[in-house]
């Protein structure tokens, strides 16, 4: 898989290569040059990072349109068809949705409902077809107040009703640098996956992005370089 945009259609998301290569360890929070041989190998490292066979991990970037909804479209989708996993992707970033329309969801509440009372976490869940086990529960609507509220009791109560569904959890997040709540959401969860834009994103920047995270505890479980772009001709690497 290359990184494309968030438009399209979803089949293009699924690993067309088979097994990754190692990584570095994590503590390191090595940069993984996104294609299809990477996409299983990310996989693995989000499945070590639970416990009991269980895990919630996050997808963010540093800032808006660097990738972060492709990366994790196409980590759930790989942890659903590859791994044989039950999955939820969760839309965490309610600023600025988009699953709903990417898989073609029917109108209906998301997960603003649900931690707001509003709505059953059963009549939020949607399958998405061809995707194995996989179950995206779209964001909805922007919740009245200041959004860093979710990481409270509701959302924690919310992801220990979410495993009744799944073994993994996989959360689109907001952006890391505009929004420190991001970095409160992640508190939460058993791993984050950086994405960098490789055109924009600033190493200063990614080292404030890694230290957020770092300092709501949570385990950097490696970088994503996105849309990097080569300027050797596909033939020629093929060679090599």
């Amino acid at each position: 898989m290359t990184a494309h945009g968030e438009g399209g259609d979803t089949q293009e998301l699924l690993p067309v290569r088979s097994a990754a290569a190692g990584v570095a360890p994590a503590q390191e929070a090595p940069v993984l040059t996104v294609d299809g041989s990477l996409v299983q190998g990310l996989a693995r490292r989000c499945l070590k990072a639970g416990r009991d066979g269980l895990a919630a991990v996050g997808v963010a970037a540093l800032e808006h349109g660097d990738g972060a909804t492709t990366i994790a479209r196409s980590l759930a989708a790989s942890l659903a068809t590859s791994f044989g996993k039950r999955v939820v992707l969760v839309e965490a970033n309610l600023r600025s949705p988009s699953l709903r329309e990417t898989y073609r969801l029917a109108d209906g509440p998301g997960l603003s409902d649900v931690l707001a009372g509003a709505a059953a976490l059963e009549d939020t869940l949607r399958a998405a077809r061809g995707f194995g086990r996989l179950l995206v529960l779209p964001a909805s609507t922007m919740p009245a107040g200041n959004p860093a509220a979710l990481p409270g009791p509701a959302l924690r109560g919310t992801m220990t009703r979410l495993f009744a569904y799944a073994d993994m959890l996989v959360f689109d997040l907001a952006p890391v640098l505009p929004y420190p709540d991001t970095g409160m959401l992640c508190g939460t969860l058993d791993g984050v996956v950086l994405v960098l834009n490789a055109g924009r994103s600033r190493q200063s920047d990614s080292r404030r992005g890694v230290k957020a995270l770092r300092d709501e505890g949570v385990p950097v479980l490696g970088a994503v370089l996105n849309r990097e772009r080569s300027f050797i001709p596909e033939v020629v690497e093929r060679m090599f």
